[in-house]
């Protein structure tokens, strides 16, 4: 059965006291989204007669324009946004308040989004099973399997669990869709690869490579090899941000957590991740522009902080590079950067004059900050954790 015939499959959804989801993170990255629709397919292969798990992406259905890149990849496997579950969805299915929801996590192994939580809170939703590679935030022990370590990408741990399962995946469809997540997130292997990936990408390649795909007849770019084409392809359809607003860069990969302050007090923050450096940011779009679009996304997510975290390579020396950005609404946050020793923020920031120009125009009227993360081998993965550690401990 190919993925978009299991899709099909799955509608409409009949009425159930349980619905059955699995569900990347809020991100809804194209780890996330094909970790979910893997799991998904592979379990229905694994246990045909049971209830099947529904694919569900963690934003809502109008926000999957913003992830050229999982459009471009879906749609090479014939698979529309109609086909998928989504927010909307869920907030349909759970109207009844006697529908419970029983959920997989992966790509993440704590809730995340207000609907989620607020269906847990009432003791209308439970975690099953989870796969994530990020740190252990240690709930839902009693989850089956429980597989949570670091890794390059999710979509391979998620790949390795049921390859076991089923005795060796030949399927050469969901590999190729599989692999996509892969070469992203570690940039067609070079960086943050471990044992995991190396597992999953030596067998995408005896399956893909082995005969006749539609790897092997990709358009070949610059002179590349199919695997290398096939991640420039996915790479530059993610990086496409042609049309786009400030504010839909901004949700283009954001997630949000609440933490507890020293002071008992819970603090908000979004977190936006930017393929882009701050230079750019603030030459595209005016400081007027810039402002409003902070301002609603306080306003839309009731954020106490917006994080801006860039990581892009710079032209002129090949020098990959993060930023640290962050607004805050209230004053008593504005000292944030002064308890992140972890990722050794400074003032070195590319193109130094014309971005303290604009924050400096942007700071007349709101708080924003703007540093060079020294530390690159710091993602959001490490950025949230010592955020929360900070705001845990100093405010």
């Amino acid at each position: 059965m190919s993925v978009k015939a299991f899709l099909e499959k799955l509608r409409p959804v009949s009425a159930k006291s349980v619905f059955r989801f699995v569900t990347g993170n809020q991100s809804a990255d194209m780890d996330s989204v094909v970790s979910a629709i893997s799991y998904a397919y592979f379990y229905n292969q694994k246990n045909p007669s049971e209830q099947p798990y529904l694919p569900l992406v963690n934003i809502t259905r109008d926000e999957l324009r913003l992830r050229r890149d999982i459009v471009l990849l879906l749609q090479s496997h014939s698979i529309s946004k109609d086909q998928l579950f989504f927010l909307d969805d869920v907030h349909e299915l759970t109207k009844s308040a006697q529908s419970k929801l029983e959920i997989v996590l992966v790509d993440h192994c704590g809730l995340q989004g207000e609907l989620l939580n607020a269906l847990y809170d009432t003791q209308r939703l439970s975690v099953a099973a989870i796969i994530d590679h990020h740190a252990d935030e240690g709930v839902f022990t009693n989850a089956s399997p429980r597989i949570i370590h670091s890794n390059g990408s999710c979509s391979a741990l998620v790949f390795n669990y049921w390859n076991r399962e089923l005795g060796g995946i030949q399927d050469t469809e969901i590999v190729l869709m599989l692999l996509g997540p892969l070469l992203i997130d570690t940039s067609n292997m070079t960086q943050k690869v471990e044992a995991g990936d190396l597992e999953a990408f030596d067998h995408y390649k005896a399956v893909l490579l082995g005969g006749p795909t539609a790897l092997q007849t990709a358009a070949v770019v610059n002179g590349s090899t199919p695997i290398e084409g096939f991640y420039l392809t996915l790479k530059a359809a993610k990086k496409d941000l042609e049309g786009f607003l400030f504010f839909d860069i901004l949700r283009k990969d954001y997630k949000q957590f609440k933490f507890s302050g020293k002071s008992g007090e819970s603090v908000t923050i979004g977190f936006s991740s930017l393929g882009k450096s701050m230079a750019w940011i603030l030459k595209k779009f005016s400081t007027s522009q810039i402002t409003e679009t902070f301002d609603q996304m306080v306003q839309t997510f009731h954020l106490d902080v917006v994080v801006i975290t860039t990581s892009y390579t710079k032209k002129e020396t090949g020098e990959y590079t993060r930023e640290f950005c962050y607004y805050p609404t209230k004053k008593s946050l504005e000292g944030l950067s002064n308890y992140l020793d972890p990722l050794q923020l400074d003032k070195n920031i590319y193109n130094k004059k014309e971005v303290e120009m604009a924050v400096e125009e942007i700071s007349k009227t709101r708080s924003f900050h703007v540093y060079n993360q020294v530390n690159i081998r710091a993602s959001r993965k490490q950025v949230v954790p010592a955020v929360k550690d900070a705001i845990e401990a100093k405010f």
